[in-house]
């Protein structure tokens, strides 16, 4: 496991298209439409090289005996030609297979949506399990022909909610923002994703413009909830919306940005401790720290709750990280607890952090670091005092548990197999544990979703599916 303060290098890059600083696990660019150049890190005897352009496209095939030392692009081309064995599997397009992953949960019933990529063609498919993600049934594909996906990869991806058998899914199609970015679309299934209708846009806005980084979810009652980050004319330029559904996703209202300057490419988090009752985790613009919304009416009014771990953190540009957020009660008193894992790019407070609220986010606990300097992408579950904490690093999935409300955590352990590059963990509570899912990069260059069933602090049974499932 990398220690917190194990990496020494530090790389600065001006790249095309915006300008990334990278230094250990540090990434961010300035705030805009695009999408990150793809980077690529390799960890050598405690240094880490980041990668860009060619050398990071060369990278993702396989970067091997580099031994901490930095390449050009056609050094790197040339070490790598002349060690790759000669029973290796053919390599494929990097980015084909499963790009994007979503669940939601009810108990048992558990809903996947996945994006499968092969070249520039983008299916949106979804299946449904009854027994806590322990078997799949059929793959549905979603017809996206008439409103095409205009992104799906992890962190800004389609997303899924239900209620018994009620389904809804949305995803963003092409617009007129920047590279092409627009509004979200949803479809509806009535019959537990088996038939597909078109929905409307959450948004009930006619506006050809970019609408992101989404999360949905819904209260005990069957509300649907969905967040997202939008475009406005504001100073910010970026603004928190929010919307409710009362028929399943049929029809939304009370659509409104509630905070009129959010950050511009970060995901949200939300949940729904009980009926009519959601909170949204995001992060704020300015002072880049997680923040967080609510609402104790059904989505007719939200606060804005204030920061979630108070790191004062100014930055004028977006670090494309969100976090997780989960509700459970106290199984000792019956008080409702709030924790979240949220990231910090600040210089003295660099990394991944839990904190624990039981004031519904008016206070919350001093933040304890998780992983090490390069912990990044992170997703949480609750359950009584029972809290699992997972994130990626060293492009494997971490996990760990704490059985005491956060106050004590297991040592940090690898779930992810060797020979992958896993990112992306999705934590989700079934009807009798938890079902942690992530998508990763075999040695071919294809990307797949795997999940693993955590019973207590032991790692159970393993599910995945290629793209083709």
């Amino acid at each position: 496991m990398p220690g917190r303060n194990e990496c020494q290098c530090r790389l600065f890059l001006v790249i095309s298209g915006g300008t990334r600083v990278a230094f250990a696990s540090r990434e961010w660019s300035r705030e805009s439409d695009a999408p990150m150049t793809t980077t690529t890190r390799t960890r050598r005897a405690g240094v880490v090289v980041v990668l860009t352009g060619l050398a990071g496209l060369v990278g993702l095939a396989g970067l091997a005996g580099l031994d901490g030392l930095a390449m050009t692009g056609t050094a790197v081309a040339a070490s790598v030609a002349a060690e790759q064995p000669q029973d290796r599997p053919a390599p494929q397009e990097i980015g084909n297979g499963t790009v994007s992953l979503d669940v939601f949960a009810q108990g048992a019933v558990l809903d996947l949506l996945t994006t499968a990529r092969e070249g520039t063609s983008l299916e949106l498919r979804h299946q449904r399990s009854t027994d806590g993600g322990q078997t799949w049934g059929t793959v549905h594909v979603i017809a996206t022909l008439d409103q095409p996906i205009s992104i799906a990869t992890r962190g800004n991806e389609p997303q899924v909610v239900a209620h018994v058998e009620h389904v809804t899914v949305h995803w963003s199609t092409n617009g007129t923002s920047r590279h092409g970015a627009g509004p979200m679309v949803s479809a509806v299934s009535h019959d537990a994703g088996r038939s597909w209708a078109t929905g409307p846009n959450p948004t009930n806005d006619a506006a050809n413009v970019a609408q992101n980084f989404a999360d949905m979810t819904a209260d005990s009652d069957g509300v649907f909830y969905v967040a997202w980050i939008g475009s406005h004319d504001g100073p910010a330029g970026r603004g928190l919306g929010l919307a409710r559904s009362t028929d399943f996703g049929e029809t939304w209202d009370h659509s409104q940005l509630v905070d009129m300057s959010s950050c511009a490419c970060c995901w949200n988090k939300m949940v729904a401790p009980r009926a009519g009752a959601v909170r949204v985790l995001y992060r704020d613009h300015g002072v880049r720290d997680m923040a967080l919304a609510s609402t104790d009416d059904a989505g007719q009014h939200w606060s804005l709750d204030g920061a979630v771990g108070s790191f004062d953190w100014a930055f004028p540009g977006c670090p494309h990280v969100g976090g997780g957020l989960a509700v459970a009660e106290d199984a000792d008193d019956g008080t409702e607890q709030l924790h979240a894992l949220v990231w910090t790019g600040h210089e003295d407070r660099h990394g991944l952090y839990w904190v624990r609220s039981d004031d519904d986010g008016g206070t919350w606990t001093e933040p304890r670091p998780m992983g090490g300097e390069l912990a990044r992408h992170a997703d949480l579950g609750a359950a009584g005092r029972t809290v699992v904490a997972a994130w990626d690093e060293g492009r494997a999935i971490w996990v760990s548990v704490s059985r005491d409300l956060g106050d004590g955590w297991s040592e940090p352990r690898r779930l992810s197999a060797d020979g992958f590059v896993a990112s992306h963990p999705v934590v989700i509570r079934t009807h009798d544990a938890f079902r942690l899912f992530w998508t990763e990069r075999d040695e071919t260059g294809r990307m797949h979703w795997t999940s693993r069933r955590l019973a207590g602090e032991q790692a159970a049974q393993a599910t995945s599916g290629a793209a083709g499932q």
